[in-house]
């Protein structure tokens, strides 16, 4: 019986202080332990299909009633009115929609 282990080239540099380990692994081979230098690329993102919509229009709600009072009598005042619901809007959602890691199959070393 032959094993055969893939990897890709130039990953060699990436693993540190391997050691063949003694502990039983319930198999005729033994866990070969290493530690992965570098960091591995993840991608998140939010996907609203996962949104937990009651959360996010009761955290909206709080911030809104937490804000300050808004002036919206001139230019100014209206913009910063603008901004700050934006803002609330966007804070909300993102404590509502959590980020999810993206599950691509590959995995890049940096």
């Amino acid at each position: 019986m032959t094993d055969i282990t893939l990897g890709c080239f130039g990953i060699l540099e990436s693993f540190k202080n391997w050691e063949v380990s003694c502990e039983p692994s319930l198999s005729d081979h033994r866990y070969i332990l290493f530690n992965l230098v570098g960091s591995i690329l993840i991608h998140l993102i939010r996907n609203p299909r996962g949104t937990n919509w009651d959360s996010f229009r009761e955290g909206l709600k709080g911030r809104l009633e937490q804000g300050p009072e808004m002036n919206m009598i001139d230019e100014a005042g209206l913009g910063l009115s603008i901004r700050f619901v934006q803002q609330v809007v966007i804070s909300a959602y993102e404590d509502s929609c959590l980020l999810q890691p993206v599950n691509t199959g590959k995995f890049s070393l940096k």
